[in-house]
C-alpha cells in the first residue's frame, strides 16, 4: 500500500488503493483505508469528501477508472498548495470540483451558486395529510388537479390555504408529482433539505430522513431547487436530469488516536451534483429512479447498507447487517413481483452471505 502523504483532495482521488476502497472491490484496500482513517482522524472530513466525489463519478455510469486516470494526468501537471487540509477554502474545493466538471463533458455538474429565486415559505397550517405505510404505494389527487404518487413510508402535508395564492406542500419520503399548470399559483414542495418551485411539470422527489442524500429527478418541464442549511444553493434543472444533495447534517464518527471516545464531526458544506439520465426513446418509465412507480425495484450499483434501507421500506421488514464488510457489498439488479426471500436469494448469487428470517426480522451475516 502507498505510504505517501495525503494533504489535498486530489491526493486521495488519484490513488488506486483509495479508488478500490471507495468501490469496495478490494478487501485489502478497504482494510488499509479503514485503518488509515483511524490513525488520521484529523483527515476524516477530507476523506469523506473525496469518497463522495468518487461516488458522484460512479453515478455518471461511465468508466470511473478512465475519468480518474485523466484527472491524475491533469493534477500531476497542476501546482500543489501546501496548506493544511482542514483549512482548505471553499473556493479551493470548488476549483477541484471544476476539474471534474471539465473531465466529465457534461455528465455531472457541481453547483455552489447562491441565488434568491425561491422565496422561503413555511407550512405552518396543515389542511390535509396523505400518507403511506411501509410496503404500500398510493396515488392521490389534489384539489388543483395535480396528482402525487407516494412511495412506501412517505407523507405529504398540504397547506390549509393550498391553491389560494400558492400551492404549498411538504414531503417526507418519496413522491412522484404531476403538477397541473397554473402560472398564477406556483407549486412548491418543501423537504427537509431543499425546496422545489414549479409552475407545471412532472418530477420525482426522494427525501427520507434516514438517508444520507436527498434527490429529485425531472421528467418534464423545469424546476428550481434551493437547498437549505449553512450554505444555500439554488439551481434549475432540465428534463431527464437528476439532482443529488449530500446532506450537511450528516455526521461522521471520528475515533481518537489517543483512545478517547468517538466524536461527531459535522460537515459544514452541502454538496450538490446534477447528472444527465440516459432515457431510451424518451420513455420515462425506463428511468431507474422512478421505476418504483411501476412496482419495479431498480438497484443500480448500490451498497448493501443503502439497499438495506430500501428493502425495509419496500417489504416492511427490519434488516440487520452483522458486519461492516457486508455494508460494502454492491449490487445491480431489477425485481418486480419477487418476495423478500426471493430477492435475498438472488442477491446471494452476486455476493456470498447468509440470511435468516424471523417474521419481519431479517439477520444477514457473512458466509
Amino acid at each position: 500500500m502507498s505510504q505517501k502523504d495525503y494533504k489535498q483532495l486530489e491526493d486521495f482521488l488519484i490513488d488506486d488503493t483509495f479508488q478500490k476502497y471507495c468501490s469496495g472491490e478490494d478487501k485489502n484496500c478497504i482494510l488499509y483505508w479503514q485503518q488509515y482513517s483511524l490513525n488520521h482522524p484529523e483527515q476524516a472530513e477530507m476523506i469523506l469528501k473525496a469518497k463522495r466525489l468518487y461516488q458522484i463519478l460512479v453515478g455518471n455510469r461511465k468508466s470511473v477508472h478512465e475519468q480518474l486516470e485523466r484527472l491524475k494526468t491533469d493534477l500531476q501537471n497542476a501546482p500543489v498548495e501546501s496548506s493544511p487540509i482542514r483549512r482548505i477554502a471553499w473556493q479551493r474545493w470548488a476549483a477541484i470540483a471544476a476539474v471534474f466538471v471539465a473531465l466529465m463533458a457534461g455528465g455531472i455538474w457541481y453547483y455552489t451558486v447562491l441565488t434568491q429565486h425561491i422565496v422561503p415559505q413555511e407550512l405552518t397550517d396543515i389542511g390535509q395529510v396523505y400518507q403511506t405505510k411501509k410496503g404500500e404505494k398510493k396515488t392521490f389527487e389534489l384539489i388543483d388537479g395535480s396528482t402525487v404518487t407516494l412511495n412506501s413510508a412517505s407523507k405529504l402535508e398540504v397547506s390549509s390555504d393550498f391553491n389560494h395564492e400558492l400551492r404549498l406542500v411538504k414531503l417526507v419520503g418519496e413522491g412522484y408529482f404531476q403538477v397541473a399548470k397554473n402560472k398564477e399559483k406556483p407549486f412548491m414542495v418543501q423537504a427537509s433539505d431543499f425546496d422545489i418551485k414549479v409552475l407545471g411539470t412532472t418530477f420525482n422527489v426522494k427525501s427520507y430522513p434516514e438517508e444520507p442524500t436527498a434527490e429529485a429527478v425531472l421528467v418534464e418541464g423545469s424546476i428550481e431547487m434551493k437547498s437549505k442549511g449553512q450554505r444555500e444553493n439554488s439551481v434549475v434543472i432540465k428534463p431527464n436530469q437528476k439532482i443529488t444533495i449530500f446532506k450537511n447534517q450528516a455526521a461522521l464518527l471520528v475515533n481518537s488516536s489517543q483512545g478517547n471516545k468517538p466524536t461527531l464531526s459535522k460537515l459544514p458544506i452541502k454538496e450538490i451534483a446534477i447528472e444527465n439520465i440516459p432515457v431510451v426513446e424518451s420513455d420515462a418509465t425506463e428511468i431507474p429512479d422512478i421505476a418504483w412507480k411501476e412496482n419495479r425495484l431498480e438497484i443500480v450499483d448500490q451498497d448493501f447498507e443503502t439497499l438495506r434501507r430500501t428493502l425495509e421500506r419496500w417489504y416492511d421488514v427490519d434488516i440487520q447487517l452483522q458486519s461492516d464488510q457486508l455494508k460494502q457489498y454492491r449490487f445491480t439488479a431489477t425485481f418486480s413481483k419477487e418476495n423478500i426471500t426471493q430477492v435475498l436469494s438472488a442477491l446471494q448469487k452476486v455476493e456470498p452471505f447468509k440470511f435468516e428470517i424471523y417474521g419481519k426480522k431479517i439477520t444477514i451475516s457473512e458466509k
